[in-house]
């Protein structure tokens, strides 16, 4: 007797967990996003504009408001050398670029930068309208605003930052976040890390050109 309700106390907490597993799994993702302070925007498209770079581009929401957003994680070269009316430039910001990848010359990291603007302007122009999720936090004083972007590509959901790594067109650099899921910042930077080390070793954008 005594086994038969332990057995009976058994499945019924088997059939609870399932149950919360069944809702964690199930939970939309736009919930998991608001309860991480992310607001999510399907069908948002890139608006093609000079000002673009590999990490900070214009994007149509899908109310249509135009916004120019910032990745979180990631930062890529430089495409163009530039001087400032003030007498500045941003060579400094390209130097210190080209040393997080061995050592690359100006040149060498500003053509980087230019690579990594036009894959990110194919990709997003390629795939199906991507999903923005932003806390519309201010990037400065820049008119800019940090974001995450999911697109999906070669037949599933990926962080557009995570791609840029992986493909060695940026540097992993800049606030970082929680993922909208949940996912600390701590273990998005190891998995970039891992994405980063296997680009290396495959010499894959930045990590595969001469100095």
């Amino acid at each position: 007797m005594a086994g038969k309700k332990k057995q009976a106390v058994f499945l019924l907490v088997l059939m609870i967990a399932s149950g919360v597993a069944w809702i964690i799994r199930n939970k939309p993702q736009e919930k998991l996003g608001e309860a991480a302070g992310f607001t999510r925007y399907d069908d948002c498209t890139l608006v093609k504009q000079r000002i673009n770079d590999g990490d900070s581009f214009q994007v149509r929401m899908p109310d249509g408001d135009l916004r120019v957003l910032r990745l979180y994680f990631v930062d890529a070269p430089e495409s163009a050398v530039k001087r400032y009316a003030d007498g500045n430039s941003n060579e400094k910001r390209i130097a210190h670029q080209g040393d997080y990848f061995a050592g690359l010359s100006q040149a060498a990291t500003v053509r980087i930068g230019q690579e990594a603007k036009s894959w990110v302007t194919k990709l997003l122009t390629e795939v199906p309208p991507f999903t923005v999720h932003t806390r519309n936090e201010q990037v400065y004083q820049s008119g800019r605003i940090y974001a995450l972007l999911s697109v999906r590509t070669g037949g599933e959901e990926r962080w557009l930052h995570e791609l840029l790594v992986e493909e060695g067109l940026a540097r992993i650099y800049t606030q970082g976040t929680n993922l909208p899921d949940g996912t600390p910042s701590g273990a998005q930077l190891i998995r970039l890390h891992g994405l980063e080390k296997r680009a290396r070793q495959a010499r894959m954008g930045a990590w595969g050109i001469g100095k």
